[in-house]
């Protein structure tokens, strides 16, 4: 009985910062809280996208393994304009591109392709915090 209630506490517990689905917030959440910004690229139509969210950043935001980065979601196909931008023209899904403003001012980039476990995007956000604190 204990370990089906303890079940079900945890299962509620959830990251104080939710993934945006709107980049403009998520920008603005980095610059306020002073936070690396980590921007998910993809499309609906995209299986390796739809992994990628649902079995690395969706979990990854429940455990609060992304709260030291502002998240954005954002959907090539609705908005082609910014993916153009942010991806530099790289046409591969999905990508996960990191942006750390440096102290000059300026925003480093940082980015993996294709699907990626848990790992790999817990090393790129911690070599950006390591940047950002110096």
């Amino acid at each position: 009985m204990v370990t089906l209630l303890l079940a079900l506490v945890l299962s509620g517990v959830t990251s104080e910062h939710p993934i945006q689905h709107k980049y403009e917030s998520a920008y603005k959440e980095s610059l306020r809280e002073d936070k690396p910004l980590m921007v998910v690229v993809g499309a609906p139509w995209c299986p390796a996208c739809n992994v990628l969210k649902s079995s690395t950043i969706e979990p990854m935001a429940r455990t609060g393994e992304l709260d030291d980065v502002c998240v954005a979601v954002i959907d090539k196909d609705q908005n082609p304009e910014l993916v153009e931008q942010l991806t530099k023209g790289e046409k591969m899904l999905p990508q996960i591109i990191l942006f750390t403003k440096t102290e000059s001012g300026r925003w480093s980039r940082r980015k993996l392709m294709g699907f990626q476990p848990k790992q790999p995007v817990r090393s790129l956000i911690k070599k950006a915090i390591h940047d950002l604190r110096g």
